[in-house]
């Protein structure tokens, strides 16, 4: 369904979005960087990239996308909401255009690029209806959109492990954050495609992708989502201490069964979808 969010719960959550990735923005790269960047090659494939092509990548990130995309000969737009990331990026990938941006309003021309890539985007947006039609906007006739989203928790186990222990011990979701938004609304395969049919796409598809993770231990998880998972460590950042801990002693248990001779080998798992603007 629709996201319904008012425009002020709209503003909290961009404000809260960009302020905490702005803050995380080296423990983003350092823990979860090399685990989206597993979508990376999925996505430009989706798009059918070739040299030439103009490229939209949003969220930017700190630019791992876009400067593959650029090495495979692609002339690339980065944007992101998070000050701080288009920093990192603009350091790692120096000669790519990054910008500070919103979804809402992309500074691109009507009909201005041949491909659109997202990269576990749109469960952040507070519009992710309006957003993909902004990027249809942006798009020439014929032109490619991907997106790529988390499975479910279940099978996707690096924030699902947190949101399991959180969830077990009764933690109750942060009032910095909108009660009517949720991340989770597109790990369901049916949200993702009316998304995507809804907008209008031709020829929609949609993958699974399914890889490892390695994890030192329970601790390096621990760390690592505090930060460098915004949204994911909310559940915790924002509780009493013994809520915390009983979090952390839960999130130990159940990541137990993970656990091997060099880590933790947790499961990732996420989905592409991807269509063409039709004429």
């Amino acid at each position: 369904m629709a996201t319904t969010l008012s425009p002020e719960d709209a503003a909290q959550l961009r404000n809260y979005e960009r302020d905490r990735f702005a803050a995380m923005a080296e423990g983003y790269i350092d823990f979860f960087a090399p685990v989206t960047a597993l979508a990376i090659t999925p996505l430009l494939d989706a798009v059918r990239l070739k040299p030439g092509m103009k490229l939209l990548d949003l969220p930017a990130g700190a630019g791992a996308l876009a400067g593959e995309a650029t090495r495979r000969g692609a002339q690339v737009t980065g944007i992101d909401l998070a000050p701080g990331m288009i920093a990192r990026a603009r350091e790692l990938h120096p000669g790519i255009d990054f910008r500070v941006g919103d979804v809402d309003h992309l500074p691109v021309a009507d009909g201005a690029l041949d491909a659109v890539v997202c990269a576990f985007g749109i469960g952040h947006f507070p519009y992710p209806e309006a957003s993909v039609g902004e990027f249809l906007r942006s798009l020439k006739v014929g032109g490619r959109v991907a997106f790529s989203w988390w499975d479910t928790s279940a099978k996707h186990r690096i924030q699902g492990l947190i949101r399991d222990a959180a969830a077990e011990v009764g933690a109750k979701p942060p009032a910095v954050l909108p009660a009517g938004h949720s991340s989770l609304r597109f790990t369901d395969v049916g949200e993702f495609r009316r998304l995507l049919d809804g907008a209008g796409l031709a020829d929609v598809t949609l993958q699974d992708h399914s890889a490892t993770h390695l994890v030192a231990d329970v601790d390096a998880l621990w760390r690592g989502a505090l930060g460098g998972l915004p949204l994911t460590s909310s559940l915790i950042v924002h509780q009493d201490a013994p809520t915390q801990a009983a979090i952390r002693a839960a999130l130990e248990r159940r990541a137990a069964v993970y656990k091997t001779p060099k880590g933790l080998e947790l499961p990732v798992a996420f989905r592409v979808g991807a269509g063409r603007k039709p004429g």
